[in-house]
């Protein structure tokens, strides 16, 4: 079991969608876009973690053909990130991923990925095949975890990642936990939404 005295073994990375869909409402007949929706669970998030993990945190931003990887990034420095994009594009999860694991490994420290995504991606097979490569590459099962946080209630993107956490071939660790944003927030504070993701 992992406690949140454990959580300074880590060292963390948010990756965001930016892709066009994050404009359109959370839910239907919402006011609210997926895109402000997330910008505050982020903020909450990087808030959190930033007193546990001094050293800056990894961003991964990502639509279309852009990527933009980020580290030693703190709450004002994502805050500023997110005035200075719009959601446009399609969603290459595949390279955000790729991305986001060239920014792992920077210290002696384990990993922690959240990937905050509204949809299913441009290439659903290539996306699992970079997760199904890291996992190979691994030598335990916490050195790195990818926790995929859902924005708003797309069918099609809830089945995908929760394949990606019960379902994908070949891996040679379970790496991924899948959450929608609904249950993601049940958990009282972000320390236990992360233990429990380590622990899944």
């Amino acid at each position: 079991m992992t406690d949140v005295s454990t959580l300074s073994e880590y060292d963390f990375i948010v990756v965001i969608d930016k892709s066009g869909s994050m404009g359109e409402p959370v839910k239907a007949g919402s006011s609210i876009t997926r895109w402000e929706a997330v910008q505050e669970s982020a903020m909450t998030f990087v808030r959190d973690i930033e007193k546990i993990d001094s050293d800056g945190l990894g961003l991964v931003l990502f639509s279309g053909s852009s990527i933009a990887s980020y580290d030693g990034v703190t709450s004002a420095t994502i805050r500023d990130a997110f005035s200075a994009n719009t959601p446009r594009g399609s969603t290459p999860l595949a390279e955000a991923l790729t991305a986001a694991f060239g920014l792992a490994g920077k210290s002696d420290k384990k990993d922690f990925i959240i990937v905050f995504t509204d949809g299913v991606p441009d290439d659903k097979a290539a996306a699992a095949e970079v997760i199904r490569k890291q996992s190979h590459k691994q030598e335990t099962d916490d050195a790195l975890t990818v926790l995929f946080v859902q924005v708003g209630d797309d069918a099609g993107a809830t089945a995908y990642l929760k394949m990606l956490d019960d379902d994908l071939k070949g891996c040679k660790f379970d790496i991924v936990d899948a959450k929608t944003v609904a249950e993601a927030e049940k958990f009282a504070t972000t320390a236990e939404l992360v233990i429990a993701a380590i622990n899944d």
